[in-house]
């Protein structure tokens, strides 16, 4: 079992209040760059509408705000273990074409599988979708159904629900960043695997982790507290994961499955 949310935050508070001003920094500046991604994605639909809009943010979440935030992972991680850095070293991975490299072969890997999930998980969605769309009795001769036309409500529930399995379904790679950041010699597959293999155990631990800071993500909503909130929730993440590790290794070695791959703490 590992230790309760507040144990963690209190953790990561601790870690945090000898340069809270510093973890503020790398918040803003990190904002700052999401914001202009933001507004270039924007500028771009003006141009290209709503399409254009999609595949530019998609782009700069890829290429550029990924490596970013595995790069402030890595401030945050090293900042609660390892002694303080310089904020700088949030770009750590446009450092090189080798890190870059890395960094997007991690990308890559997370975001396909969410593409795979969410298409899997969604296939009732854009069933229903087709169902009660025009186009579609059209292309084959026929009017809408009345019945069809009310397939909207029932697409919205089936929706929902699709959404909350995506989300359970991904919560197995929720460890898979962290350990990525961890070492600079761990491969993004091997990575992705012993988060998939940790998680099983640790899931809902993390899950009720996020729910705790339900409150600070309401106030977030009004933008400027999240340069609070970004340090907190990354130092708290970053212990979670910690203890996630340490359980696990804590719970092969007491069934002494020698079969079972084990990870130093002392690397993560």
């Amino acid at each position: 079992m590992l230790a309760p949310s507040p144990v963690v935050k209190q953790t990561a508070k601790n870690a945090l209040s000898p340069c809270y001003l510093t973890a503020i920094a790398v918040s803003c500046l990190l904002l700052f760059i999401y914001c202009i991604g933001g507004l270039i994605a924007s500028m771009v639909s003006v141009f290209a509408d709503l399409t254009g809009y999609i595949i530019t943010l998609v782009l700069i979440a890829i290429f550029a705000l990924s490596p970013l935030t595995l790069g402030v992972l890595y401030y945050f991680r090293r900042l609660i273990w390892e002694g303080r850095d310089s904020v700088l070293i949030i770009f750590k991975y446009f450092s090189s074409l080798d890190e870059y490299k890395r960094a997007l072969h991690f990308t890559f890997l997370i975001f396909l599988r969410l593409v795979i999930t969410a298409l899997v998980t969604f296939s009732p969605c854009i069933v229903v979708w087709v169902l009660s769309n025009d186009a579609f009795y059209e292309a084959l001769g026929m009017s809408l159904p009345i019945w069809a036309s009310n397939l909207w409500a029932l697409n919205s529930v089936i929706a929902i629900f699709s959404s909350f399995v995506l989300v359970f379904i991904m919560l197995r790679f929720y460890l898979a960043p962290f350990i990525f950041v961890a070492s600079d010699d761990i491969d993004s597959a091997e990575a992705v695997n012993m988060s998939s293999i940790i998680s099983k155990r640790t899931g809902g631990d993390f899950f009720g982790l996020v729910l705790s800071f339900a409150g600070w993500i309401v106030i977030s909503l009004f933008v400027a507290p999240l340069v609070f909130t970004v340090p907190y929730f990354a130092a708290s993440y970053c212990v979670h994961c910690r203890f996630a590790i340490t359980a696990y290794n804590r719970d092969v070695d007491r069934f002494n499955a020698s079969s079972t791959p084990s990870y130093s703490t002392d690397e993560f």
